[in-house]
């Protein structure tokens, strides 16, 4: 692609992003184009409406397409929690006498694991949460494996499944629009690689991201996700309970959200929202109670989610450890990270991309994915094959 920009197609479960990017100076992003449109978004049960997702997706596609001078000749679609399974596997392999360690030593070790774990489905992409050789030693870096020798290789290894449902969908679409490369990218793990930092995942790290109609809960440790749900609750669902409690239209409801603010205590009872004419007004705290209401029903997803596999004694450091919350979700209600800290009485922190403009919540999937496929595209690189056919290198 000119100007080697990568395309990136960023599902979410209220609109879809198309974006051109490429890697700019000092870990930053040089952008080509890009374009956000809505749908009728989906829940965990699918989409609600396939023919409204085509839709976006060509309307944003031929917007960018009408704006760059390129061809684009692949895309990269980042597949949503709601549309993925993570499996996760220890696995061993051994030699016969010790061995140099290589990629093809690596890709055997993932190879042999996938066969070893028996599960149905289109893998579209492994990763470990770390390596050990025979001393025990986690290598949380694959490279730095590359020449040490052994006769052991082992692994923590996640491989994630796309449902193929999603898959069919996305591929027809994309194959009607002339590209000719489709790469699918579990978006949870491009987000987690790319907002919370290796030393972090070093231990459990904790994930919450806030969606408009899904959100997801993920367990990170090293380069892999350990556990995932998804689950119907976000600002869309928040809006449809203030809708239906206070009697008014989605536009009004939009409103609302984006000026309420749940940070604090208790408000005045006496205190008022008015729209600009004054037509209307409603009480704050009911606004509040509301809005608390609802993010309450995903903390406690979030709750049963932790306890469910985290209730022993030996987990107790790992609920000391804060929450990164991202999605759009997180930046649309003001003090909705503090409420949640309350609520499960955690930690949070919010993280978000690290870049002028694009350092919100919102953006966080995209430029994950961005990172991503960059990353892949520079390992998959001519010179860079070259190296793996001997061995690969330590860096």
């Amino acid at each position: 692609m000119k100007n080697e920009s990568v395309a990136i197609l960023d599902v979410r479960s209220g609109e879809v992003s198309f974006l051109l990017g490429s890697k700019g100076v000092n870990n930053t992003f040089v952008f080509s184009g890009s374009d956000t449109r809505t749908y009728e978004g989906y829940f965990v049960e699918g989409f609600l409406d396939e023919t409204s997702f085509r839709r976006a997706v060509v309307a944003a596609i031929t917007t960018v397409r009408q704006h760059y001078e390129g061809t684009i000749h692949e895309v990269y679609v980042g597949v949503p929690s709601a549309f993925v399974s993570v499996k996760t596997i220890g696995h061993t392999i051994s030699f016969p006498s010790k061995r140099k360690i290589s990629v093809q030593d690596v890709d055997a070790l993932f190879e042999s694991g996938l066969n070893a774990l028996m599960a149905n489905g289109r893998c579209i992409r492994r990763s470990a949460m770390y390596l050990t050789l025979g001393d025990n030693r986690k290598y949380f870096s694959i490279d730095e494996l590359y020449g040490v020798s052994t006769n052991m290789l082992k692994g923590a290894l996640c491989y994630y499944f796309i449902h193929e449902g999603f898959y069919n969908a996305v591929s027809a679409l994309l194959r009607d629009l002339g590209f000719p490369k489709v790469h699918f990218l579990p978006s949870t793990l491009a987000q987690a690689s790319y907002l919370i930092s290796q030393e972090k995942r070093k231990g459990y790290a904790f994930m919450l991201d806030v969606g408009f109609l899904t959100s997801s809960v993920s367990v990170v440790y090293g380069n892999g996700l350990v556990h995932e749900e998804s689950f119907n609750c976000g600002t869309g669902t928040i809006m449809v309970s203030l809708m239906e409690n206070l009697g008014i239209e989605y536009a009004m409801a939009e409103e609302i959200l984006a000026a309420a603010n749940i940070s604090g205590g208790s408000v005045p009872k006496d205190m008022l929202w008015t729209t600009d004419g004054e037509e209307k007004s409603f009480s704050v705290q009911q606004i509040n109670d509301i809005i608390k209401c609802e993010l309450d029903v995903l903390c406690e997803r979030v709750d049963s989610f932790i306890a469910s596999r985290y209730k022993d004694k030996a987990s107790a450091m790992l609920t000391a450890n804060p929450i990164c919350i991202t999605g759009e979700g997180i930046g649309a209600i003001k003090g909705a990270a503090e409420h949640i800290s309350r609520r499960l009485n955690r930690l949070t922190e919010i993280v978000s991309p690290d870049l002028p403009y694009y350092d919100k919540p919102a953006f966080s999937s995209r430029i994950g994915l961005l990172s991503t496929a960059i990353g892949d595209i520079k390992q998959n690189t001519f010179w860079q094959k070259i190296i793996n056919a001997f061995g690969g290198k330590k860096k």
